[in-house]
């Protein structure tokens, strides 16, 4: 028969044990004041700035600009319930940054491939939720460390960060049990800031604003954490355009996110075909939350429907040039939509985590859109990010899971009869 160790053997062996743990756990982080990695964003021209959130307001770390250090400043003012983000504006001609140990992506003129990804939060809202622990069902976490290792030079996000709106609802506990819910810290680090991390570090940035972010919504963390320009506390409701320009690559970012979606309102028409009109562009890609060529499933199940009728009617009324391409999301699916008279492609990329929209399964070739016609139009129902790389004035598009096989590929600015589709999610 064993015999029980003695009290103090007994004492020796669990604090080895404890031991064991503690040094079985992963390292803290060597700036555990900081609660992001610092990323680099771009804004109207050429301006670029730095940021990071941290625990305290005392806590922003210096920058090196070039090897020297630079005063990082607390952006203001900062709204209840969240953690502060400290702020720097990158010189032009900088050639080095670094915050905490950890150089800085400075912008590339003429970016040659870039990242597009869109409507990636997980969606909580009354009794709906999605399965945030479940990678398959929320995969967002995935797509983003999987859109890192692609090496982008650009990395542009269409809008609708934060969809834990509600406490998860009673019966879900598996699926959400304890998450953080509302407009505040603890719910944007779980829905954007967590998993998009790695991505975040890993080039610049374009933000754009969704309708999750729209002034009855999650607005406080869009314009503190990520508007790129100062603000004064309240909410814009129509924030104006302005044009990213790298070398000769521009995106013209375009706030619709106030959009009502399946009216004509005249007001809007006006708005949007103002600002439309207000853009000088040579040759960009119009990155914005809602599609202007983009369909949804119709809900009585009749054809697909167009929307935005508002934006259509603005872009017939300032009938704009100079663009490319149109980027947006908004539509939980991909989908690439090429029309005629001259108007861009419309390339939709709301496939980013939260769940998918009914898919599309008739083509809408053929469809009128106030004054022009779908010539062809491709469109998938499968989570994944776009990957759009440049070779000369071509740009080779790509819908890829999160296991980064390629599902959809296309050419740009070629019809979307040029794209052609395989694999499965």
């Amino acid at each position: 028969m064993m015999t029980k160790l003695p009290r103090v053997r007994a004492h020796a062996a669990m604090l080895c044990i404890a031991i064991l743990c503690v040094l079985a756990l992963p390292a803290a982080p060597l700036h555990a004041q900081s609660l992001t990695p610092a990323w680099v964003e771009l804004g109207d021209g050429g301006k670029t700035i730095a940021r990071i959130v941290v625990t305290n307001s005392s806590d922003c770390p210096p920058i090196l600009i070039n090897g020297l250090k630079r005063p990082m400043t607390v952006r203001q003012p900062m709204p209840a319930g969240f953690r502060p983000a400290c702020e720097f504006d990158i010189p032009p001609g900088t050639k080095s940054a670094m915050v905490n140990s950890q150089p800085l992506i400075l912008p590339a003129p003429d970016p040659d491939r870039v990242v597009a990804i869109g409507d990636t939060g997980c969606r909580i809202k009354g009794k709906r939720a999605q399965n945030c622990n479940d990678l398959a069902v929320w995969p967002f976490p995935n797509l983003a460390a999987s859109a890192e290792t692609e090496k982008p030079e650009l990395v542009i996000h269409v809008g609708d960060y934060l969809y834990r709106e509600s406490p998860c609802p009673a019966g879900s506990e598996a699926m959400c049990g304890g998450t953080p819910a509302g407009d505040n810290w603890d719910a944007w680090n779980a829905d954007f800031f967590t998993p998009a991390a790695r991505l975040l570090a890993r080039a610049p940035w374009v933000f754009t604003r969704g309708n999750h972010e729209d002034c009855d919504r999650s607005w406080r963390g869009w314009f503190y954490y990520l508007d790129p320009r100062p603000w004064d506390g309240t909410c814009q409701e129509y924030s104006q355009p302005y044009i990213v320009k790298l070398g000769a690559f521009e995106a013209a970012i375009f706030d619709t996110s106030a959009i009502h979606e399946d009216d004509l309102d005249e007001k809007q028409v006006a708005t949007f075909a103002a600002e439309l009109g207000s853009l000088q562009p040579k040759n960009a890609w119009l990155v914005t939350h809602y599609p202007f060529w983009g369909f949804k499933t119709d809900s009585r199940g009749g054809a697909p429907v167009s929307l935005t009728a508002s934006l259509q009617a603005a872009w017939e009324k300032a009938d704009p040039g100079g663009y490319g391409l149109i980027l947006s999301g908004h539509v939980h699916l991909f989908e690439y939509v090429s029309v005629d008279h001259g108007r861009p492609p419309q390339l939709v990329v709301g496939d980013g985590g939260t769940e998918m929209s009914v898919p599309i399964q008739m083509s809408v070739k053929g469809s009128r859109i106030r004054g022009a016609s779908v010539v062809e139009d491709q469109s998938r129902q499968q989570f994944g990010y776009t990957v759009l790389s440049r070779t000369g004035n071509v740009w080779k598009l790509e819908l890829r899971n999160q296991h980064r096989d390629v599902l959809v590929s296309c050419m740009v600015p070629d019809s979307s009869a040029s794209c052609h589709g395989s694999g499965t999610d």
